[in-house]
């Protein structure tokens, strides 16, 4: 086997539900053969009928639907206070002394730490999980376009200054296309980072009425219902996992260079 040779195609399909295969093997290996307690891991079926109990009882869609509106506005709210903010650190020099260690400072809070003002501020109301999950993103997302902008090579600007361009011209066809690519992917890691925050998010005041994956995942925690549990945390990575497919599917589209 080769040392950091790529595979793409059939190929890394292949290898990727293959990798699947042998996880889903061993689970019904240890779960079927009596090697684990249910309580801790129960088996694919149970998981299965923790799902459907869910959909049975209505529950099921509206949550996956509401989890990810609160993800898709938290993301869209990063993506415009976060960029511009980002962009300023990394083409101006002042900007980027004056907020760069206030950033780094404000992102190694953890959010966790912040529910209790959250909760102060704004009440149990559903923009407290929206806010919750900003809160959990937005710094990351300015530090990361405030590094995709200050990496744009320097030899780029010193032609477009050689030419006689203007500071806001090398700003607009300069440093935002040479970091556009790396600003969808810092959209990318925090649309991650979301999806981990989500249960957390919908904790506050997590109730039928504010349904959510978080929700479901109280709900089977309460009554001990291993299966239902495992259940909501696959569709949270599941769901995950396609949205972040999806805007690697913009990547490629759109911000190929």
């Amino acid at each position: 086997m080769r040392i950091r040779t790529s595979i793409s195609g059939p190929k890394d399909l292949a290898f990727g539900l293959g990798g699947v295969a042998v996880l889903i093997a061993i689970w019904c290996g240890v779960t079927y053969g009596g090697l684990v307690k249910p309580l801790f891991l129960p088996p694919p079926t149970e998981v299965w009928r923790g799902i459907t109990h869910f959909n049975e009882l209505g529950w099921l869609f509206p949550a996956i639907w509401r989890s990810f509106l609160r993800v898709t506005v938290a993301l869209l709210l990063v993506l415009v206070i976060g960029t511009p903010i980002g962009i300023a650190m990394g083409a101006y020099a002042p900007v980027d002394s004056a907020l760069n260690r206030i950033m780094n400072a404000f992102k190694a809070v953890p959010p966790t730490g912040l529910i209790g003002l959250i909760i102060l501020w704004f009440s149990v109301e559903e923009k407290a999980k929206i806010v919750f999950l900003f809160l959990g993103a937005i710094f990351y997302m300015i530090l990361l376009v405030r590094n995709a902008v200050a990496a744009v090579p320097e030899n780029l600007l010193v032609v477009a200054r050689d030419i006689g361009a203007s500071g806001g011209q090398m700003l607009r066809k300069v440093l935002l296309p040479g970091a556009l690519p790396q600003i969808w992917e810092a959209v990318i890691v925090c649309n991650g980072i979301m999806w981990t925050y989500i249960v957390l998010a919908e904790y506050i005041n997590s109730s039928q009425d504010q349904i959510g994956l978080g929700y479901l995942l109280q709900t089977g925690s309460r009554t001990y219902q291993s299966g239902q549990v495992y259940g909501t945390l696959i569709l949270i990575g599941a769901i995950a996992y396609l949205s972040d497919w999806a805007l690697r599917q913009v990547q490629r589209r759109f911000f190929a260079w």
